[in-house]
């Protein structure tokens, strides 16, 4: 409640407007489109556009807003900039477009046409770089992972949908660097772990940035949040973030300001010591 108030978010050509569910809201902001349509000559797009409410909202009030912005459809599920807007109970489901779209990379590529070099080239620069920005946002399920794994081994191996070839090293041996006989692809669990861990320390270290003051306000009021669960009604990104803490934590030192924030019976401030 205390943090900063959005009232758009603007990306390229995709834009987001905030406002409360209510009749007069959506009839100001069809006005003000009106304006710019007028003085730009730009005319929106219904058919592009849809309302997103929150769960909270009821349904007359939902009829009403949308039928007021010109019967512009509801967005219940769907992606916007590449990223699920909303995420159920079913992780699987929700991030399942990630291993269709793998998949379908991996079918349209010839096996037989490809040199070991080849398929190590294409696996590194483009499978496995495919699922990054879905990964730097959320905690991918660890099946899903998995199975994206495998599917990359089977393509690795010559494995066909027909033929089953044998693998001769796990996944796991494939995944150690080269100076330890592996092949340096990717862990994915681990790596999702990482990027996750990368927007936290981003969040902890620059508290002047837009998403940090307000993920600050709404889930790290308490000093002591990160070593505690996260909230049941917290969103599914926030709690991906969230457990990235424990990696963050296990190379942290804290250097010492007005000690306001630091535990020297358990906090590591002196880099050399461990607890």
């Amino acid at each position: 409640k205390n943090g900063p108030q959005i009232s758009h978010l603007f990306f390229a050509d995709d834009s987001v407007i905030c406002c409360k569910a209510t009749v007069q809201e959506a009839k100001q902001i069809k006005e003000i489109l009106q304006a710019y349509s007028k003085a730009s000559g730009q005319v929106i797009n219904c058919d592009k556009s849809a309302v997103y409410f929150s769960r909270n909202t009821t349904r007359q009030a939902r009829v009403e807003v949308c039928q007021e912005l010109g019967d512009m459809r509801e967005a219940s599920s769907g992606r916007y900039l590449g990223l699920p807007m909303a995420i159920g109970r079913s992780k699987n489901q929700v991030f399942g477009y990630i291993k269709s779209s793998i998949m379908k990379k991996l079918k349209g590529w010839k096996n037989k046409m490809l040199s070991p070099a080849g398929k190590e080239v294409l696996i590194k620069s483009v499978i496995q770089a495919m699922p990054n920005y879905a990964m730097a946002c959320f905690k991918l399920p660890k099946g899903l992972c998995k199975d994206i794994c495998k599917c990359i081994a089977n393509f690795w191996w010559g494995s066909g949908q027909q033929d089953r070839k044998m693998h001769w090293l796990s996944w796991k041996k494939l995944s150690e660097v080269k100076g330890k006989g592996g092949l340096s692809f990717r862990d994915l669990e681990a790596f999702n772990e990482a990027l996750l861990a990368k927007q936290l320390w981003r969040i902890l270290t620059s508290p002047n940035l837009l998403m940090s003051k307000v993920l600050r306000e709404k889930y790290l009021k308490d000093p002591n949040a990160l070593d505690k669960n996260p909230p049941q009604s917290a969103s599914w990104s926030w709690k991906s973030v969230h457990s990235a803490g424990r990696l963050i934590q296990r190379g942290m030192w804290k250097r010492i300001g007005n000690g306001s924030q630091v535990n020297i019976w358990k906090d590591r401030w002196i880099i050399g010591t461990r607890t």
